[in-house]
């Protein structure tokens, strides 16, 4: 269990998110907050604060069908109980970690329990990644379209990097998938090796489940459009009559563009992209107050939640082990 995750570096993780992400939330309110704040706040909708949880929860919701799908085109069952700790668990741990990655221990160990092989569970891991790259494309339309509306610089620029940085990801893996023999024979190491096991498993497995497989798919997209409603819920919430698709197109490019930042959890990176694109919807004197209720309901909810049921699944797990022990 200790080989689980490394607990020092964990902490330093939190405590450097936590740092990065007070400094920053501080320096934003500090430049936003003003007299005009309290009569601006006045406006806000309860109701439509209410529909911003309920969007976030129904995320939530079906992130974890998703991957109870995609277990099941794998051949193998996940229990709902195990599926909900591996991704709020991996909500907390990749919120901790640069480039999010500080889930896939715990999440191959959960699916060790679940008697998912691990080469299965890395197929599960990459394919869950995967599917949420494979929405850009039909996303990618709508953000073309509007983004000519904001300002010309950082939009056009970020704009132009998400479709450059997907497009290679994309084209890239078809490449290592269409010749992975050849790349074997020209390179080694653990990558490789693993793009062979998802190569095999997804021709042994995936394939026969199609119907499954999908269903992962759609589930994946689901998800990604309640996560993608937070920004323009949240704005009438805060009593901002924003244009709907263009929200949802800053959610869009916020969601993919720093999906793979170098700080722990994107802190500082995330607020600080927020206040740039979302300045040209929301008045200056709230400006503020939207981004770290953004930022909240997009990320330091789930790592709560996640940090939470991550205490709990341990104490499980150490409490298991001490019965074991006794026998």
């Amino acid at each position: 269990m200790s080989t689980m995750f490394n607990k020092a570096h964990l902490f330093k993780g939190l405590r450097i998110f936590l740092f990065i992400t007070f400094l920053a939330v501080t320096l934003i309110l500090v430049f936003t907050v003003s007299k005009e704040t309290k009569e601006e706040l006045r406006l806000v909708s309860p109701l439509f604060i209410v529909f911003t949880v309920f969007s976030t929860f129904l995320s939530y919701f079906f992130n974890i069908w998703r991957l109870r799908y995609i277990i099941k085109a794998l051949g193998k069952e996940i229990s709902w109980s195990g599926a909900f700790y591996y991704t709020v668990g991996g909500m907390f741990l990749g919120g901790v970690t640069p480039l999010q990655v500080g889930g896939v221990p715990l999440q191959l160990y959960i699916c060790r329990r679940e008697n998912i092989t691990i080469p299965e569970a890395s197929a599960a891991i990459f394919t869950r990644g995967l599917l949420s790259v494979f929405v850009l494309p039909l996303l990618t339309p709508l953000v073309y379209y509007y983004r000519v509306y904001f300002t010309a610089g950082m939009m056009q620029g970020i704009v132009k990097y998400l479709s450059i940085f997907y497009g290679v990801a994309i084209l890239l893996f078809i490449f290592v998938i269409a010749r992975t023999d050849w790349l074997t024979k020209k390179f080694k190491g653990k990558f490789f090796h693993g793009v062979i096991e998802f190569k095999q498993v997804f021709r042994k497995e995936f394939v026969k489940r199609k119907g499954a497989f999908f269903m992962a798919y759609v589930l994946t997209a689901a998800s990604l459009v309640f996560h993608f409603l937070i920004a323009f819920l949240l704005l009438r919430g805060l009593g901002v009559h924003a244009d709907f698709f263009k929200a949802t197109v800053l959610q869009i490019i916020l969601t993919y563009g720093l999906a793979f930042m170098p700080t722990p959890g994107a802190s500082g990176l995330a607020e600080g992209s927020a206040y740039g694109l979302f300045r040209d919807l929301v008045p200056r004197s709230i400006l503020g107050v939207y981004v770290v209720l953004w930022r909240f309901f997009t990320s330091y909810l789930g790592m709560i939640i996640g940090g939470m049921a991550l205490s709990r699944f341990l104490v499980e797990i150490e409490t298991a082990a001490e019965k074991e022990a006794e026998k």
